[in-house]
């Protein structure tokens, strides 16, 4: 496809160009791309020795480390303990491809750790680097299956992981599996189990208010087709939060669907790998534990409000040229959450843009939906948060909500 085609040319990551020398004979049925940082090579265990292994599967894993950690052994280890796993058949660049023993399914390593990443764009540049070559992979018919897999080495996957794509509809763009956290420390486990209440809480929270955001930002749990990825150019390269920002552009060129029957395992562990996330999440409720405080989350009324301001968005066309007059139909929360996000501006290029027939409400509907993004959704639920209703403890807030 042209955009793929144009994409790799354009805003791919430099090191696919050593694969213009990948054996042109070896087909591959599935993809999956795990960034990998202090790890070891259990995962690679564990997937080897899966159903999925025998699935014909690539594995992309990006080995990578910052720039602002100086010590190369626990990526060196995993280098080797990987490569060891198999023949290496092919090698060209920072890249190595390894035939694992006794199945049909390879590794492709990326060494992103012997000239280390950028600190600041951490995971997303690691996550890029992989779908890149997967996606170049992809163009060249080498991988078969337009369905790219993100996860990461803390994930087990199951059995259904690759086939549960094939029964996607045609316009689904994007996927996340359902998943759950495990560990066999208690207090670890504990202030996992905590968080994940809180990831899922605040998806019901959007499922209430109607948004059409409302999925999982998780790295770990996400697939995406080749063409939709090329379509928002790829993964942004940020050290934390590229899994929110890639959805949130997936989100506004089709569906993105809750794989809810299919659901991987992470393992639940302290983590200081990224600025936010789970794993600081975590490490951060384990210290209020200590201290005997209260996990708290949003007040459960930042979603009545959500859902107050996109209901009355079915209106909004028709007041469009009397903004006021629609405004004042709002809670005063609604109103000044909207207007600090720049409402008014958007209102008034949309009048300027369009003209009054009906191909022009549906357009703007269109871009309102892409205007109210998940991102300024999270600005209008913090908005809320920071000016009418604070946090309260998450039991508390669960107990509350009208969802």
């Amino acid at each position: 496809m042209k955009n793929i085609e144009k994409y790799l040319n354009h805003y791919a990551e430099p090191c696919i160009a050593a694969l213009h020398s990948f054996p042109s004979d070896l087909r591959f049925t599935h993809s999956v791309v795990i960034p990998a940082y202090k790890e070891i090579d259990d995962f690679v265990e564990q997937f080897f020795t899966s159903i999925l292994a025998k699935q014909n599967a690539l594995m992309v894993l990006v080995i990578n480390q910052p720039d602002s950690d100086c010590n190369q052994v626990p990526q060196k280890s995993l280098f080797d303990a990987v490569c060891s796993r198999g023949n290496i058949i092919w090698q060209e660049g920072f890249y190595s491809l390894v035939q694992v023993y006794g199945c049909n399914s390879s590794i492709l390593i990326l060494d992103s750790f012997t000239l280390p990443i950028p600190v600041k764009q951490g995971v997303g540049l690691a996550r890029k680097q992989g779908v890149d070559t997967a996606l170049a992979l992809i163009a060249d018919k080498i991988i078969l299956s337009e369905w790219i897999c993100s996860t990461d080495a803390d994930a087990s996957l199951p059995d259904e992981y690759f086939n549960a794509l094939s029964t996607l509809c045609i316009n689904t763009v994007g996927a996340c599996y359902h998943f759950y956290h495990q560990c066999e420390h208690t207090e670890t486990h504990q202030a996992n189990a905590l968080y994940e209440r809180a990831l899922h809480y605040y998806v019901a929270g959007l499922n209430y208010a109607g948004s059409s955001y409302n999925f999982y930002t998780i790295g770990s749990i996400l697939a995406f087709t080749a063409n939709a990825y090329a379509n928002v150019r790829g993964f942004p390269k940020r050290s934390a939060g590229e899994d929110f920002y890639l959805l949130n552009k997936l989100a506004k060129l089709g569906d993105i669907t809750y794989l809810k029957e299919h659901t991987i395992k992470l393992t639940a562990r302290r983590s200081d790998r990224v600025p936010f996330g789970t794993g600081p999440a975590v490490n951060h409720i384990i210290e209020l534990q200590r201290q005997q405080l209260d996990y708290c989350y949003y007040h459960p009324q930042v979603f009545v409000l959500l859902k107050e301001v996109i209901v009355s968005f079915s209106s909004l066309y028709a007041y469009r040229n009397d903004l006021n007059k629609w405004l004042d139909n709002l809670s005063i929360e609604a109103k000044e959450g909207l207007l600090a996000l720049g409402f008014e501006r958007f209102i008034s290029k949309q009048n300027t843009q369009n003209n009054t027939n009906a191909a022009s409400n549906r357009q703007f509907n269109k871009q309102l939906n892409v205007w109210f993004d998940a991102f300024i959704t999270l600005k209008f639920i913090h908005f809320i948060r920071n000016d009418y209703w604070p946090d309260i403890p998450l039991n508390e807030a669960i107990d509350k909500a009208p969802f």
